[in-house]
Order: C-alpha cells, then sequence, then structure tokens
C-alpha cells in the first residue's frame, strides 16, 4: 500500500511546472534508442480523442521478420479528459479532436499535436513510454555497466513546450522491472525520457 501510495502522489502533479526541475535543452541527456534497434513499426500515429468516450493510440516496434512487435508508447485519452482546444474554447460531450503523435527515429522523444491541447487537471491523460529497448544501455556507450544503473535511478519524462524551450521534470512513475515510466499529462508538447 505504501509503494501505491507513493506511485500515486508521484503522478499526482506530473502535468505542472516547476515540479522536479527544469533544464535547457543542451544541459538535458535524452535516451537514444540503440542502431541495432528495431524500427518503430507506427513513428507517426493519430486518432480521435472524443469528449465522453475513453480513447487511446500506441506505438509499437516492428517485430523480428516484421509486423507489428513490443509495445513502444501509449496515450489514454479518458471520457472526461478533453478540456480546452488550443484557441481556448472548451470541449463539450460528443466534441473530438484528431491527436497525432509522431516519435523521433533515434531517441526517446516524441512529438504530440495540436500543440496547446489542455487536459482537464482532475482527468488527466496517461502517457506511458517504455525504454527497454535500449537493452540496458541507457548512456549509450556500447555496454550495460554501473553507469547505466545510476542513470536508470534518474531518468524521468520531461517536458518542452517548444523546440528550442527548456525542458520541466515530470516526476513521473517509474516502474523499472517493466523498463517503462508513466505521468499524468495536463497538455500537449513534446515528451522525453532523459537525465
Amino acid at each position: 500500500p505504501l509503494i501505491c501510495a507513493a506511485a500515486v502522489a508521484a503522478c499526482s502533479d506530473a502535468g505542472a511546472p516547476g515540479t522536479g526541475g527544469i533544464k535547457p535543452p543542451g544541459e538535458l541527456t535524452i535516451i537514444q534508442l540503440p542502431p541495432a534497434s528495431a524500427p518503430i513499426w507506427n513513428p507517426v500515429a493519430s486518432f480521435y480523442a472524443k469528449k465522453g468516450t475513453d480513447r487511446e493510440v500506441r506505438m509499437y516496434f516492428t517485430a523480428p521478420g516484421g509486423g507489428q512487435g513490443e509495445e513502444y508508447m501509449r496515450l489514454r485519452v479518458d471520457a472526461g479528459s478533453l478540456y480546452k482546444r488550443p484557441d481556448g474554447t472548451l470541449f463539450q460531450v460528443g466534441d473530438s479532436v484528431l491527436i497525432t503523435v509522431t516519435a523521433d527515429p533515434q531517441q526517446i522523444v516524441f512529438d504530440y499535436q495540436p500543440s496547446g491541447l489542455t487536459f482537464n487537471p482532475a482527468v488527466p491523460a496517461q502517457l506511458k513510454i517504455e525504454y527497454a529497448e535500449t537493452g540496458g544501455d541507457l548512456d549509450d556507450d556500447g555496454d550495460v555497466d554501473a553507469n547505466d544503473v545510476a542513470i536508470e535511478q534518474v531518468i524521468d519524462m520531461w517536458r518542452q513546450e517548444q523546440v528550442g524551450q527548456d525542458f520541466v521534470k515530470l516526476g513521473a512513475v517509474k516502474i523499472e522491472e517493466l523498463d517503462e515510466i508513466e505521468a499524468d499529462i495536463l497538455g500537449f508538447t513534446r515528451y522525453a525520457i532523459a537525465y
């Protein structure tokens, strides 16, 4: 129960600015996908989120021999999550919006559009990103050692509002046994796994 409570507490303010640090892009190290990594099966994925209906989108790596392989990213938008459009107007039940996610082919960073879309703080969207494809080599030096173990202790999900702007640490929930990081998010922008 204490672990669950800590996980919920860590996730509760995960979209709020300033919850765990701010770094300019030059001071942040984004986790890289290895050169031998399986290609992303669907590097661009779109779906319609609809107020009043649970919806989600997933990205996958390509399986050996082709086709859909292991899950890479999942974005879930619950029935009550949609709040405001980028122009500030409120969503009403039945309204929908096209959401498009684009994955970087070399590093664990994703772009979410439309930029400026916001979610209800009481029912945030949920984002899960897996980093198992790194094979544990989080510093991208070709081996798995104590440095990688230390990096895994400090990696987190980071948000960047616009390319070139500072990144804000979210304080996400990391499940090391599953090589995944999960966070509640309050809006659209770029998200990365980094330290």
